[in-house]
């Protein structure tokens, strides 16, 4: 009977016990968002797929910013390249190595993630795995600087669709919550909730 009881206890305790950070409880970041992307297919004839997405007014005096995802059909899992542009002006390039496939492109999100005033985007791209390999996603920040160019930090991570980055501190500045097996981040545990409470500027990428 005694070893009964005590069974039915710690059964109870697991059942109400929180397993995780109440994450929840703390302020989220309010997105914008977007998600008519076009697709430009030239694959027959330049192994290129470019998928584009235009934001109206981004930075508050009336110039767009377009985002251009590019992957190439011989070299698909390197060298995708992220193009940005202030109205139809190229102002900056990167190189991401994955895939943006057109099919799993996410919604982009729009907010002042870091409290400087200045609208920042992020990007989710999926590796469009099967089962728990789907939760595999590539993150991408692009933090505004005052001069309009903008700071990428990229990390891969288990977030799909979307983890909202909170105010832990209450100062502002949205710290990012993620699951990772990242080296660069350093976490020996890949199925393990980490929590930044970083800026983008401690970021080396």
């Amino acid at each position: 009977m005694r070893t009964l009881l005590i069974l039915s206890t710690l059964i109870i305790f697991t059942l109400t016990s929180k397993g995780q950070y109440p994450f929840e409880k703390y302020l989220a970041v309010k997105y914008s968002i977007y998600h008519d992307w076009k697709i430009y297919d030239r694959a027959e004839d330049e192994k290129k797929v470019h998928s584009t997405l235009t934001i109206p007014n981004f930075f508050g005096n009336n110039d767009s910013l377009t985002i251009q995802l590019t992957s190439f059909t011989d070299h698909c899992w390197d060298n995708s390249i992220i193009r940005v542009f202030q109205n139809k002006q190229q102002t900056q390039k990167f190189v991401e190595d994955m895939i943006f496939n057109p099919a799993g492109l996410d919604t982009v999100r729009v907010a002042d993630i870091n409290g400087d005033g200045l609208m920042d985007v992020k990007i989710v791209s999926p590796y469009m795995g099967n089962g728990i390999a789907s939760l595999n996603v590539k993150v991408i920040y692009l933090f505004q600087r005052q001069d309009h160019s903008f700071n990428k930090i990229s990390f891969d991570d288990k977030s799909y669709p979307n983890i909202p980055e909170r105010d832990f501190d209450r100062d502002g500045n949205y710290e990012i919550i993620t699951i990772t097996n990242n080296p660069f981040l350093e976490y020996p545990n890949p199925f393990q909730s980490q929590l930044f409470i970083r800026s983008e500027n401690n970021y080396d990428n």
